[in-house]
């Protein structure tokens, strides 16, 4: 299995492959949004005087990151969009960058391309999946102790 080259040659960060760098980058982007997100759930349900069970915030929580890594790093994305015939919209709808030399290129995955609205959509379902799971821990019965 070949390896990635170098992030970046002239870099201060520590020696790493683009693939490692990613993963680095995703791991910190999903716990600063998941802690952020924690935050957000239990300062709201707390305002309007409700009490969240901590199995059931974590159940949701842990649904929320495992996915949103996975989504963001792109494989399990490419696999659905081609087991759901998505392929031509996202081979079709890119992003189009044009750079200082005003040479246009095209990203299959940058802001405003296919890529990223599918990644939106499945981010939003399983965020409703996940808040379901969240409330019926909550209060199903014998849930609360």
């Amino acid at each position: 299995m070949p390896t990635a080259p170098p992030a970046t040659p002239d870099s201060t960060r520590p020696t790493m492959t683009t693939s490692a760098l990613g993963r680095r980058a995703v791991a910190c982007h999903v716990a600063s949004y998941t802690a952020v997100q924690l935050g957000a759930t239990v300062a709201i349900t707390r305002a309007f005087g409700y009490r969240v069970t901590p199995t059931a915030l974590l159940a949701g929580a842990a649904i929320n990151a495992s996915t949103h890594a996975a989504i963001d790093r792109g494989a399990i994305l490419l696999w659905l969009a081609k087991k759901t015939g998505k392929t031509r919209y996202t081979e079709h709808c890119k992003a189009a960058r044009v750079d200082d030399d005003g040479k246009a290129t095209s990203e299959l995955t940058g802001p405003g391309s296919a890529w990223m609205e599918l990644g939106a959509a499945l981010h939003r379902a399983i965020g409703i999946g996940a808040a379901a799971v969240t409330t019926w821990l909550t209060t199903r019965p014998g849930g609360r102790r």
